[in-house]
């Protein structure tokens, strides 16, 4: 390399030199607020990351104690504990825990609180899931007491060939049928549960037991007319 060579080098690196100088004079601060910002971020986000974990793990140990109480047959105590993780815990934990609740009311014999709780779940509950089994179990405590127009509406939405609570929620429909008097409608939903392979094996046993009653019970009725009949002409 000549010594012009050398020359024109030097020249250029002294100009890049005094460029990038005044870059550095012109943007520097604005590059070291975003490396601050950046550092900010990964560390806010790292920091939130630990908590959420650290939230979690208290959240599920908070869960695991209640459900002891409730294995103790503390009911009282497992509500209130199921009580206090639904105020604090996140989305996840909180609907566990209200279902948790709904079902202590229940078995208390709180069907109304029981059935308010698992309408709030359906309507507020993150996961579809979850909100589906409330209104399943809401149409269960209300299936002595409401109307069948009730349960039908209750039930809106689940009986779909896609929805995994299917199989309950057409037991329900079928057995609102058969206290409606609707015996037809109720034989009907019955056949068509066991005739489906794919049906739980215990709502399949069910199915046939009702179907096995529904078949029973037409005799019956005819048995007592026909004796009633013949004690008014004796």
């Amino acid at each position: 390399m000549s010594e012009e060579d050398n020359i024109f080098r030097e020249v250029e690196e002294d100009l890049r030199r005094e460029q990038l100088a005044a870059m550095w004079d012109k943007y520097g601060v604005f590059v070291l607020i975003g490396a601050a910002l950046i550092v900010a971020i990964v560390g806010g986000y790292n920091g939130y990351q630990w908590w959420s974990q650290k939230q979690a793990a208290q959240s599920g140990q908070a869960f695991y104690e209640a459900s002891e109480l409730l294995d103790q047959n503390k009911s009282s105590d497992a509500l209130e504990a199921f009580r206090k993780l639904a105020e604090r815990s996140g989305s996840g934990y909180r609907t566990l825990s209200r279902l948790k609740m709904a079902a202590i009311q229940a078995d208390q014999g709180h069907k109304a609180e029981a059935v308010a709780l698992y309408d709030e779940i359906a309507q507020e509950g993150a996961d579809p899931m979850l909100r589906n089994y409330a209104k399943l179990q809401a149409a269960a405590l209300r299936l002595d007491e409401a109307d069948r127009a009730e349960i039908e509406k209750r039930l809106e939405g689940l009986i779909t060939d896609t929805n995994p609570w299917r199989y309950s929620a057409r037991e329900l429909l079928a057995l609102a049928a058969f206290r409606s008097g609707d015996s037809s409608e109720s034989e009907k939903l019955f056949s068509e549960i066991l005739g489906d392979p794919s049906a739980p094996s215990d709502i399949r046993r069910r199915a046939e037991a009702m179907l096995s009653l529904l078949v029973k019970a037409p005799k019956q009725v005819s048995s007592a007319t026909a004796a009633d009949k013949e004690s008014r002409t004796q």
